[in-house]
C-alpha cells in the first residue's frame, strides 16, 4: 500500500480499535471520503501465507473477523442504520462460531465415539459368548453399564495420550495406548473389592477386540481415500528440491536431521556448474524452463524453493504454470534453519525444522503438558516444605500457578531462541545446566540436542537439579 503522506496527515492512520482485519477497509473508506481515490495495481505479485494468524475454520476467526465488522459499521454508518447493522452481525457471529464449535466438537468426537460403540458391542458379545460357552457366570447389569464403560474410557483416554488420535493415523500408537490402558484397568482390578472383581479373562480379551476392531477401522478409512485418515507410514510424499546444489543439499540435510522421511527425486536448476558436483550430479533433474514437465514426469507432489537462489517473481511464475492443487511448496529462507509453507487457509501447514522432529510432535507436546501440570501439583501439595528451599517464595507461588494456567513451561524458552520457538517460556532453560558463560553456540547446540532428543525425564532432571531457583 503506498500513499502521500499528505493524504495520511488528512484523513488519519490506521485505526487502533481493529485488532485485527477491516483495519485496511477503513483506511481505504477514509481516503475516498477524504476526496482521494483508491487504485488497485494488479501487475505485481506476492506470496501470501494466508490463514496462518487465525484459521478460517477457528472460532476465533469468526469472532474478530465479524467484529471488525461492527466497529465498521458503528464508526460510519448513521446511527438507526449501525445499530441494525451492529445486530445482524452479531447475530452472524453467534451463529458461525456456534457453527464452527460443533463443528470442532464433532471432529474430535465422532471417531472416539465410534471406537467406543465398536468396542462395546464387541464387550457385549463377548460377555455373552464367556458366560454361556465357558465360564457359567451371571453378570448383572452393572458391569455393561458401569464397569464395561469404564474401561472403555481408560482405553480412549490412554490411545489418546499415546497419539492413537493424531493425525496422519499410527495404528501402532493406538494400539500401544490400547495396552497401556489394559495394564491400568488390570492394576486397578487387582485393587477392587472382591464383588466387583468380575473377569481378568474379559478383560484381555476386550483389549484384544479393541485392537483388532480400532485398527481394522483405521485400515478402511485409509482405503475409503479420505486425506486426513491416511495411514502415517504410507504417506511418503515425492520431494524437487529447485536451488543450486550447494544450497540444495544444505536444505537436504536439514531434511534428514529434522527426522523427514519424504522421497528426494532430485533437484532443479540453471548454475551451468550443477551437473559438476560429483555428489549431486546424479540427482540434477534439469532446469526450471523445464519445472512443469519434470513435476509431471516424476509425479513430484512437494516443491522446496531456495529463496536463496530463487526471487519471488520466479517462484511465484513457477508455481503459475502448474495446473494441479495437489503440489504442495515450500520456501527456504537463505542461512536459516526453517523451511516454511502453507497448503492451506483452514489448517496449519507442514513446517520442517532441522533438530526438532521429536519435541514438534503432538504426543511429546501433550507429556510435556502433563508432566508440567503434575510437578506444579506436587509443588503445590509440599509447597509448606520447599517455600524455604527455594530463594524467592513469592515467584515459586506465583510460577506454579502459571505453569498450571499454561502461561509457562517448567523447561522452557528464555529469550528469542530459534531451536526453542514452539516452547512457552519456561522456570527453567534446557542449557541452564550449562556454565553460564557457556558460548551462544554452545547454549543453541544444548537447546537443540534437548529438542531433538525431548524426554519428559530430561525435564524431572533439570527441575530437580534447579529446584532452589525455583521462584526465579
Amino acid at each position: 500500500m503506498l500513499m502521500r503522506k499528505t493524504a495520511l496527515d488528512k484523513v488519519g492512520l490506521l485505526d487502533e480499535d481493529y485488532f485485527m482485519y477491516g483495519e485496511d477497509i477503513d483506511l481505504s473508506y477514509r481516503i475516498t471520503k477524504g476526496g482521494y481515490k483508491n487504485y488497485y495495481f494488479a501487475d505485481t505479485k506476492i506470496i501470501h501465507y494466508k490463514g496462518e494468524s487465525t484459521k478460517k475454520s477457528s472460532v476465533n476467526y469468526v469472532i474478530v473477523f465479524y467484529k471488525a465488522m461492527v466497529i465498521f459499521a458503528k464508526k460510519h454508518f448513521a446511527p438507526g442504520g449501525a445499530a441494525i447493522f451492529s445486530f445482524l452481525i452479531n447475530m452472524a457471529i453467534w451463529l458461525r462460531a456456534g457453527l464452527a464449535i460443533t463443528k470442532r466438537i464433532v471432529e474430535r468426537l465422532w471417531l472416539p465415539l465410534v471406537d467406543a460403540v465398536v468396542i462395546y458391542l464387541g464387550m457385549m458379545a463377548i460377555k455373552d459368548y464367556w458366560s454361556i460357552n465357558v465360564n457359567v457366570a451371571h453378570y448383572p447389569p452393572f458391569f455393561m453399564q458401569v464397569v464395561v464403560p469404564i474401561y472403555i474410557g481408560i482405553w480412549i483416554v490412554s490411545s489418546y495420550l499415546n497419539g492413537g488420535y493424531d493425525l496422519p493415523v499410527r495404528i501402532p500408537a493406538m494400539i500401544r495406548g490400547l495396552l497401556s490402558g489394559a495394564i491400568v484397568i488390570l492394576v486397578g482390578y487387582a485393587l477392587l473389592p472382591e464383588d466387583l472383581r468380575f473377569s481378568r479373562a474379559l478383560i484381555l480379551f476386550g483389549t484384544a477386540w479393541a485392537s483388532f476392531s480400532i485398527a481394522a477401522l483405521r485400515l478402511m478409512l485409509h482405503a475409503s481415500g479420505l486425506r486426513k485418515y491416511r495411514l502415517a507410514d504410507a504417506i511418503k510424499k515425492r520431494l524437487m528440491i529447485v536451488g543450486d546444489a550447494e544450497e540444495s543439499k544444505r536444505i537436504l540435510s536439514m531434511l534428514m536431521m529434522g527426522g523427514n522421511n519424504n522421497s528426494f527425486v532430485g533437484f532443479v536448476s540453471d548454475d551451468s556448474n550443477a551437473k559438476d558436483d560429483a555428489s549431486m550430479r546424479n540427482f540434477h533433474l534439469g532446469d526450471t524452463t523445464s519445472f512443469a514437465d519434470l513435476i509431471s514426469v516424476y509425479e513430484i507432489n512437494e516443491v522446496i524453493f531456495c529463496g536463496k537462489n530463487i526471487s519471488s517473481s520466479a517462484i511465484i511464475a513457477m508455481m503459475g504454470t502448474i495446473d494441479s492443487s495437489n503440489i504442495e511448496y515450500k520456501i527456504a529462507p537463505p542461512e536459516s534453519l526453517f523451511i516454511i509453507g502453507s497448503n492451506s487457509i483452514n489448517e496449519n501447514g507442514d513446517f520442517y525444522f532441522v533438530d526438532v522432529s521429536n519435541l514438534n510432535s503432538l504426543v511429546s507436546k501433550r507429556k510435556k503438558r502433563i508432566f508440567d501440570v503434575c510437578v506444579a501439583l506436587l509443588f503445590l501439595a509440599f509447597c509448606p516444605l520447599l517455600i524455604w528451599r527455594v530463594k524467592h517464595p513469592i515467584n515459586f507461588l506465583l510460577n506454579i500457578f502459571q505453569v498450571l494456567l499454561g502461561i509457562k513451561s517448567w523447561v522452557g524458552r528464555k529469550g528469542d531462541e530459534k531451536v526453542l520457538r514452539g516452547l512457552k517460556p519456561g522456570v527453567f532453560s534446557p542449557d541452564s545446566m550449562s556454565d553460564t558463560h557457556a558460548s551462544e553456540v554452545t547454549k543453541d547446540r544444548l537447546n537443540a540436542l534437548y529438542a531433538k532428543e525431548y524426554n519428559w525425564k530430561n525435564d524431572w532432571r533439570m527441575v530437580l537439579s534447579n529446584s532452589k531457583k525455583a521462584g526465579n
